[in-house]
């Protein structure tokens, strides 16, 4: 299994983070792609997209579409939004398992998701009711933050599960998890209210996101 390309991700990330940490546009907006396709690479050279893995390496391509369009102008925030769910469609095809496997470990994780929703959910919807401008959101917003809770619902679920190996389970729950922190906390910024150095945790817990489900995707999946 190659994993020589991951330093580099590393790298090409954590110039991305200074570059928003610093506000330097002009580097973030070759460092921000450059990590997604720095990552899609690195798992195509690994394992290449086979069975499961495509599944994988389509989420990592929306999500490299999805940070061409957050880089664009406010109008293209919708078309961030569906490209980013259907990463999250992708990742939930990736990691599906038979419902009749459904125990009450997996009961209370739902709930427990559940819990979070209700707590999360109304800010983010009184903030986008109180603009007109985003208003339209809405709706598309309710259903993406529905399928991300299903994304780290079955995320999560590879910890109960004897078909994951306990390494790649681990990094899949806590991608998982990180992908819903960054993404409430850009929905927070986006519709609610900034907080300090914002964008930038935003950036950082995504971008460990996708490189856990990445690596989680290899040990588990590669031949």
């Amino acid at each position: 299994m190659k994993t020589g390309w991951l330093s580099i991700v590393l790298l090409v990330a954590m110039l991305d983070w200074y570059a928003v940490w610093h506000e330097k546009e002009r580097l973030n907006r070759f460092t921000k792609p450059a990590t997604m396709m720095v990552l899609l690479g690195g798992l195509g050279l690994s394992t290449g997209f086979d069975g499961n893995l495509k599944w994988f390496g389509w989420a990592l391509g929306f999500g490299l579409l999805g940070d061409i369009f957050l880089l664009r102008p406010q109008r293209y925030f919708f078309y961030g939004l569906l490209a980013f769910l259907l990463g999250h469609l992708a990742y939930i095809a990736g990691l599906w398992f038979p419902l009749s496997m459904l125990r009450l470990s997996h009961f209370i994780l739902m709930a427990v998701i559940v819990l979070l929703l209700v707590f999360i959910a109304p800010r983010i919807l009184k903030g986008i009711s109180s603009r007109a401008s985003s208003r339209k959101l809405k709706l598309p917003v309710i259903f993406y933050m529905l399928v991300i809770s299903v994304m780290v619902f079955f995320s999560v679920s590879t910890l109960f599960s004897a078909d994951w190996q306990q390494p790649a389970a681990g990094l899949t729950a806590i991608g998982g998890c990180l992908f819903f922190c960054s993404d409430t906390m850009l929905a927070y910024r986006e519709f609610v209210a900034d907080f300090p150095k914002g964008r930038f945790w935003v950036r950082v817990t995504y971008h460990l996101a996708q490189i856990a489900l990445t690596l989680a995707a290899i040990l588990q999946f590669s031949a």
